[in-house]
């Protein structure tokens, strides 16, 4: 599949397009770090659309939209819900896009994952999925190995994926002894020179299986600092407790619960020697995306579209837990001998 932009996909859906609905909200006060904006920065910044930002809570607004803008597309991500509260919105939010397509408009989702990621409701999410895919013109992908998941899964034609590139993500690397002693000072780290630092960074979420990690690390034969920074998912409170035993348990785990200041971004990835991720189960990953960005080691499962970053010199991907395990250990020698 051939690789296109977002300009293409709008112009094949709709050439006279000038309004661009993009949901949920772009955090334009996080300009290096938010993925909505980066994947459409050349948008924002150019004059040939208007991205209008809509929150998930405003759905309203894309049915007035269509009705004063026959030619308006909506770009739509992440359609889920997590519980039963956010389970009674969704028929408001189906209506809506359901008024928005019937009405002329056309719909370009991008598919970030294979299933929710807390795995609740799969079968009322399977049905909304399937129809969502029916009413959307196109649906974006980030690598080529999603479509051929999504396709069966979604039951549509693989002639209606468009593959665009994860955006990248603008890396301010310092130098490593500088980002730790800011990480010592600041969150109590007990970060040490000659000590291998790993990095999980992002929502701490159990799709993430990141007490899995936790404990290869307390088990591991050499020493080592685990870094798990990022705020708390809603639902994983439970999850929370479980690291923060562990953190008691273990000098080597440190959790860090708390959204991450942009300017404070760099001093985590300055000061890690290696990045894990340990998905359940992913499409397109933001967090190795940051990681690569700041050239760190990465440590990542064999599925979505990591499965394609195997051949990239500093990633090691693995299938089990204990190809983690043996992944982890080889890399804490590595670094022991320089």
């Amino acid at each position: 599949m051939e690789v296109t932009s977002l300009k293409e996909i709008y112009a094949s859906v709709n050439e006279d397009a000038r309004i661009v609905y993009v949901v949920p909200l772009i955090r334009f006060s996080h300009k290096k770090s938010d993925y909505l904006y980066l994947l459409y920065k050349e948008l924002i910044e150019g004059k040939e659309y208007d991205i209008q930002s809509i929150s998930v809570f405003n759905h309203f607004k894309l049915v007035a939209g269509i009705l004063s803008n026959r030619q308006a597309i909506l770009h739509y991500h992440w359609l889920e819900f997590q519980d039963f509260k956010s389970l009674l919105g969704m028929p408001w939010k189906m209506l809506c896009l359901y008024f928005f397509h019937k009405l002329g408009g056309n719909i370009v989702w991008t598919l970030h994952n294979e299933f929710p990621h807390d795995q609740k409701y799969l079968g009322l999410h399977s049905y909304l999925h399937k129809k969502m895919a029916s009413w959307s013109k196109v649906l974006h992908v980030h690598c080529e190995k999603a479509v051929k998941l999504m396709s069966n899964r979604l039951e549509v034609s693989e002639d209606k994926f468009r593959l665009i590139p994860h955006p990248d993500f603008p890396a301010e690397p310092i130098d490593k002894d500088i980002a730790r002693d800011k990480l010592n000072e600041h969150y109590n780290c007990e970060l040490k020179p000659d000590l291998t630092t790993i990095l999980m960074f992002g929502n701490i979420s159990r799709y993430k299986q990141i007490e899995k990690v936790s404990d290869l690390v307390i088990e591991l034969k050499q020493e080592c600092k685990l870094l798990v920074v990022g705020p708390v998912k809603k639902g994983n409170m439970k999850l929370f407790d479980q690291l923060e035993a562990r953190q008691k348990k273990s000098n080597r785990i440190k959790v860090i619960p708390h959204f991450i200041d942009e300017k404070q971004v760099p001093w985590f990835y300055s000061a890690a020697d290696l990045c894990v991720f340990n998905y359940r189960e992913i499409l397109s990953s933001g967090g190795y995306h940051m990681a690569k960005a700041y050239h760190k080691k990465i440590i990542a499962p064999d599925m979505g579209c990591l499965s394609e970053e195997g051949k990239e010199t500093n990633v090691d991907l693995f299938t089990t837990q204990d190809e983690l395990s043996q992944l982890l250990q080889r890399q804490l020698q590595a670094n022991k001998n320089g």
